[in-house]
């Protein structure tokens, strides 16, 4: 019986190099936390883990066996290496998009310039300036109480006011989207690299062993 040593050489590059895809495959599944994208790329890494067991566990020994399995294993890391690349960018822009959502901040759907309210008073005169009731005619800002209401005049320090009140939320919110879809691209598009380039290398290695000088006699 061959040894394992009579393997072609494309053949052993491709079962060490699985080894690699196999691991951040499994770091890729944290894409479970990004969203749909995500999803999809964390389901390509388990993918890319059975497709890369298949070579650690039970490549073939001996030319003999045949190229069978690195072609499946081939077939499957492309698969897989493909779609998390789609989904690591995909798991970008959605993260900027969401960002920029945060960026827009809550107090941006209740406040607004202007110079005159909804209904036709002045923001903008200062007719109010010097008075000892909360002077809304000098600052040009408006607000409503919902998204639905109309505006009407009011304060810049009340806009300030909300702001501070809300930027400690929107610095929380925007670490943990960057936490969560950051990590998560960046292991979908590594392991997506690492699993096509795997992919091309179990192909080589299944044409290798259909060469006739790897048929050679037991």
């Amino acid at each position: 019986m061959q040894g394992q040593r009579d393997l072609p050489k494309e053949a052993n590059k491709a079962k060490c190099f699985v080894i690699a895809c196999f691991v951040f495959s499994l770091f890729s599944m944290i894409g479970f936390a990004g969203g749909l994208p995500g999803i999809v790329g964390a389901l390509c890494g388990l993918l890319a883990c059975v497709a890369s067991s298949i070579l650690m566990c039970c490549a073939p020994k001996s030319t003999a066996e045949g190229g069978g399995k690195f072609m499946a294993a081939g077939v499957m890391l492309l698969i897989a290496g493909i779609m998390q690349l789609v989904m690591g960018i995909v798991v970008i822009v959605q993260m900027i998009v969401i960002l920029n959502e945060v960026a827009k901040g809550w107090c941006d759907d209740y406040y607004k310039t202007c110079t005159t309210d909804c209904a036709g008073n002045s923001c903008s005169d200062k007719s109010g300036a010097g008075s000892i009731y909360w002077d809304t005619t000098s600052d040009s800002v408006c607000n409503r109480a919902t998204t639905t209401s109309p505006y009407s005049c009011s304060r810049k320090t009340d806009w300030e006011s909300c702001e501070a009140l809300h930027g400690g939320v929107k610095a929380a919110v925007t670490g943990i989207v960057v936490a969560l879809f950051g990590i998560a691209a960046a292991f979908l598009i590594v392991a997506g690299l690492l699993n096509t380039i795997g992919g091309g290398y179990c192909l080589k290695a299944k044409t290798a062993l259909a060469a006739p000088k790897a048929i050679s006699p037991a």
